[in-house]
């Protein structure tokens, strides 16, 4: 189905060769902005009038939204959105609470379905090992934590965390041999992950590991570039403030 048609689950609500007239549109239909929003309508509705009336701006305005939609989609990967969380994660500090922050609110746009608000639901991603080459399931790789020092989330509160694996066009694997598309809290609980010598080693890559203990803690890829999200649901202070930092992923000696 993808093969057939690349946008079938994922579609591009924003299309360059109508952004303007689709943006009219939309200002049209909304008559009331908030706050932080309505800096940028007025900005976006000069733009559009600009636009609608003045024939020798059109060809300029165009080729600006194709350049700026190229750009986004450009930046838009788990290499590269957002800041340095440590230890190679990537994270959009203000996730879910943009203000102002229209950039970001674009590329979150481009990479998520959407984003809760970072106090409910942290997100952090890499595309990268810890030398900084690109994540590749040809590969093996551990993330080990301490298993004293998990993910801080609140379970009181319905809180729990997962790492999901995805390829490199950030769809998650089809038919994972194990069937994990993610490991963390749900597989803990469930007793499906061990714990050795006081840390829990997540193991990373499209083959099986041969020892028990790692296959029981591994996390299939694909066979190619790959990248992960990690999510933090009812994230405690440490995590939300960026006193916790997640592990390395770390390539395995072959």
């Amino acid at each position: 189905m993808i093969a057939a048609n690349p946008t079938a689950s994922r579609p591009d609500w924003v299309r360059p060769a109508s952004f303007w007239t689709d943006l009219g549109a939309m200002l049209d239909a909304c008559t009331h902005f908030g706050p932080d929003d309505a800096a940028m309508a007025d900005q976006a509705r000069a733009l559009v009038e600009l636009h609608r009336t003045h024939e020798r701006l059109r060809g300029l305005l165009d080729r600006v939204a194709w350049s700026a939609f190229a750009d986004l989609h450009a930046v838009a990967d788990y290499i590269q959105a957002g800041l340095d969380a440590g230890n190679g994660w990537r994270r959009q500090p203000n996730g879910g609470r943009w203000g102002s922050d229209w950039y970001g609110r674009a590329i979150a746009s481009v990479i998520y379905i959407f984003v809760n608000d970072f106090e409910e639901a942290l997100y952090l991603t890499r595309g990268l090992d810890a030398d900084g080459a690109v994540l590749d399931g040809h590969h093996q790789y551990t993330i080990t934590f301490d298993a004293e020092e998990l993910p801080p989330v609140d379970p009181s509160r319905g809180g729990f965390w997962s790492i999901t694996m995805y390829d490199a066009d950030i769809f998650m694997v089809a038919d994972p041999p194990n069937g994990r598309v993610n490991l963390g809290t749900a597989y803990l609980d469930a007793g499906a992950l061990r714990i050795v010598d006081g840390t829990l080693t997540l193991h990373l890559g499209s083959e099986a590991p041969a020892d028990d203990d790692a296959k029981a803690n591994w996390l299939p890829a694909p066979a190619g570039a790959f990248c992960l999200a990690f999510r933090g649901y009812v994230p405690q202070r440490p995590l939300v403030e960026g006193r916790y930092q997640l592990p390395e992923v770390v390539r395995s000696a072959e």
